[in-house]
């Protein structure tokens, strides 16, 4: 028989491995959902409370490509035919689009068609005395310049991209998530451009474009941000109305006098809240105030066309930071609710945060 020897230094880095695969699994306090469970049941034992049935996340997903893809008015034909047999670059930009591949561009090479064309037609119209020829070069810079708003906004919300972005599929923001620089400086990129087209500025670089919504593809991080700050308000609301509860019973001091259950209180609000959801909370709130007033201006549309009625309802839902009914303000309330009755709460022994008691 041969027998097997295995290096005690792999050995080793097995058990060690293993060791903290276990100390991070049983650590409710390593995952959000784990994290905001835990906070309650300790907050309730602690508080000699009832746990309440906690309530189940719902979160109206991004609409369908359907609903938030905008209707882009095509040039005259007629137009296109004799711009197509105009001997400057123009004449190239038609053909391009003419062309069976043309017919089917994806909405940022779209977006890149349409730009193009509008600088090509300056060009030519620089270069041209013909007064019939100048007239319908100025009328389809008009056209086009007047639509590059929702073609623009088509580029970024109809595509396979954004829907990576939003989506909920990915879980929760991890309690130690990493930056969203890159996305927040991708997403100003972008509101830049945005600008430029609304201000009817068409010199733009489109280059880079591709590459920020590449990155969409595998951040997630706009629904991880979503799905985690509904987490929260459902959560701290249900805390806060468990420490409501024991406010309007008899003080959990007499006279501000210390007691034991005072003493544990204490220790679980600096220990588990103020050391373990506090930071979260902060995380979440400042990454989604980082990157959605972004989302939510790209969203805005410049011109006569108009989002769909569920796309508009999205927005004012889930983009919006400052909109009274939307997720973000929720979020700020409910912490704003949760801070004031831990205050309440301590303060009837004298142990508020800066109080030496």
């Amino acid at each position: 028989m041969i027998a097997l020897r295995f290096p005690m230094l792999s050995i080793k880095c097995v058990f060690v491995l293993a060791l903290v695969f276990l100390l991070t699994s049983c650590d409710p306090f390593s995952q959000p959902e784990s994290m905001m469970d835990e906070y309650l049941v300790r907050l309730a034992r602690v508080l000699e409370q009832d746990l309440p049935a906690p309530a189940a996340p719902v979160l109206t997903k991004l609409p369908d490509k359907k609903e938030r893809t905008l209707s882009i008015p095509e040039i005259d034909v007629n137009m296109l035919e004799f711009l197509s047999f105009y001997g400057c670059e123009l004449q190239v930009v038609v053909a391009e689009r003419n062309s069976i591949l043309g017919r089917v561009m994806l909405p940022i090479n779209r977006l890149r068609y349409e730009v193009r064309f509008i600088e090509s037609a300056k060009q030519c119209l620089a270069t041209t005395d013909d007064k019939k020829t100048t007239h319908i070069l100025q009328q389809a810079i008009a056209k086009k310049s007047a639509v590059l708003p929702a073609v623009f906004w088509n580029a970024i919300w109809s595509t396979e991209e954004i829907e990576q972005l939003m989506t909920y599929s990915k879980g929760y923001l991890p309690v130690d998530a990493n930056s969203i620089n890159t996305i927040r400086t991708g997403l100003q990129a972008l509101v830049d451009i945005k600008k430029q087209i609304d201000n009817k500025k068409f010199d733009i670089n489109l280059d880079h474009l591709g590459t920020i919504q590449q990155q969409w593809l595998y951040s997630h991080v706009a629904g991880k941000l979503l799905k985690s700050a509904q987490l929260l308000t459902l959560r701290l609301n249900e805390a806060t109305r468990i420490i409501d509860k024991r406010l309007i019973q008899k003080p959990l001091c007499y006279k501000q006098r210390v007691t034991p259950q005072a003493e544990i209180l204490r220790s679980f609000f600096f220990n588990i809240y103020i050391a373990k959801v506090q930071p979260y909370l902060a995380s979440v709130s400042q990454q989604g105030e980082s990157i959605f007033p972004l989302l939510d201006k790209l969203a805005v549309l410049q011109g006569e066309s108009k989002a769909s009625d569920e796309f508009q309802h999205y927005q004012r839902t889930y983009l919006d930071t400052q909109s009274s009914s939307g997720i973000w303000q929720k979020l700020q309330t409910a912490i704003q609710l949760h801070t004031k009755s831990w205050q309440h709460l301590l303060k009837q022994c004298g142990m508020q945060p800066g109080v030496n008691s």
